[in-house]
């Protein structure tokens, strides 16, 4: 696996380009609990980096990670990744991403494991001024972009290049993290290309971004909503991959899982017990359909969110990923949007013929 050198480039970009508007610093307490992640915590690291260093790199962390839980290969939901401590601000940034992303972690002290992370930044001058490159690699598993400052916000200079998986086409990159900072008439390019492949490039747009575009930071969107999001799309993706033929099944059994309101998605004790009864009968041929949506308008991201929670508990007991459906949105015309009483979701385990 190559090693990459790690470099503080965004502290000499910073440097180089200057700041329109100071930014208050926060005490070391908040700091760890917005960027740090939650194992290898190095405090000395956080004391040394700016507020708003820790920013940048969260959006850059965020902006690759939700790419990278989104690719079939890493299993979302049951991998296990492997991460030595970070020894620097960009280290602490792609953990909690990880963490924060739904990836278990166990910290190593050398390059091992299955699924063994690593990442790495280095500089250049171009026409456009310092730009940096971001690297993040599992195994085959490569992802990579170039980042620049722009008085305080940082932008994508390039597409995001990934390598090591045959289904670039069912990924997406969210880059409206990067409008919500503002700016003044800035430009920068969105989409994937795989660099090993002249013909795979996806819907490569032109992103403006003004002003006016800038939102407060208290209506950012929260680094785990953008990863809550890139983890749904994974599902649907997955989803569609892998469609059983019920009619080839016989129904065995169900149960009707309850969520507290509408927005809820914490599955609960009595939820959890639920789902471990029924996954001790399973057998190789059986498929779980998960059956979250019933929303008036046939579409609903919040019962999006359950059914993944749902599937993402099955997986955890050791379901494989190809046994858990989640059903298409069904209309239904007897729950109100506004309603918040609690909410259904039905599990129904389904024999293969072969067990």
């Amino acid at each position: 696996m190559r090693k990459i050198h790690l470099c503080s480039a965004f502290a000499v970009a910073i440097a180089l380009t200057g700041c329109v508007t100071p930014t208050l610093e926060v005490s070391l307490d908040e700091k760890v609990a917005q960027f740090a992640p939650r194992i290898a915590l190095d405090e000395s690291i956080l004391e040394t980096s700016t507020s708003e260093e820790l920013r940048q790199l969260r959006l850059v962390a965020t902006n690759l990670v939700s790419v990278l839980v989104q690719i079939p290969e890493m299993q979302p939901g049951v991998t296990t990744a492997q991460v030595a401590k970070p020894r620097n601000t960009f280290g602490h940034s792609v953990i909690r991403a990880l963490e924060d992303a739904g990836f278990g972690l166990q910290l190593v002290s050398a390059d091992q494991g299955n699924a063994y992370v690593s990442y790495g930044r280095r500089s250049a001058d171009t026409d456009l001024g310092l730009v940096t490159d971001y690297l993040i690699s599992v195994n085959d598993l490569q992802l990579s972009r170039e980042y620049r400052l722009v008085e305080d916000n940082v932008y994508p200079t390039s597409l995001m290049k990934i390598s090591g998986t045959r289904y670039l086409s069912d990924l997406e990159v969210d880059d409206s993290i990067f409008k919500e900072q503002g700016g003044t008439n800035d430009v920068f390019i969105s989409g994937l290309t795989d660099p090993d492949s002249q013909s795979q490039t996806l819907a490569v747009q032109e992103v403006r971004v003004n002003d006016y575009d800038e939102l407060p930071d208290s209506q950012k969107t929260p680094q785990s909503q953008v990863l809550a999001r890139a983890r749904q799309r994974y599902f649907e993706a997955d989803t569609q991959r892998h469609r059983p033929d019920l009619s080839a099944l016989k129904k065995y059994r169900r149960s009707v899982l309850v969520f507290e309101n509408q927005s809820e998605h914490i599955m609960g004790d009595a939820n959890k017990d639920a789902i471990r009864l029924m996954v001790r009968e399973f057998r190789p041929q059986d498929v779980y359909v998960i059956k979250a949506c019933i929303d008036v308008d046939g579409k609903n991201d919040l019962a999006l969110a359950r059914a993944v929670r749902v599937e993402e508990e099955l997986l955890s007991h050791g379901i494989p990923a190809r046994s858990a459906f989640i059903a298409p949105c069904a209309r239904a015309s007897y729950r109100h949007p506004s309603d918040n009483s609690p909410i259904p979701v039905e599990l129904v385990h389904y024999r293969g013929s072969a067990s």
